[in-house]
């Protein structure tokens, strides 16, 4: 439980630097995804989101709930 707990920190950790586009992590992430994503869960703008807000607050909010029960997770 606490190696959950920890890597669960760490990953909402990270998705919330993408969220907060710290250092251009948000744009290395939208190009990542450009190019890694086959073209059946593309949108017409190449990744699976419409745009970099709808990315960054994605990654925002998951990013919130991991850390949250990472948290949860090294306190019990």
């Amino acid at each position: 439980m606490l190696l959950a707990g920890v890597l669960a920190v760490i990953a909402g950790g990270v998705l919330l630097v993408v969220a907060g586009g710290y250092r251009g992590v948000d744009v290395r992430v939208w190009d990542w995804a450009d190019v890694t994503f086959s073209p059946r869960y593309r949108t017409r703008w190449g990744t699976p989101w419409r745009s970099l807000g709808y990315m960054r607050l994605q990654c925002g909010f998951v990013g919130t709930g991991l850390a949250i029960l990472g948290l949860v997770a090294l306190t019990r």
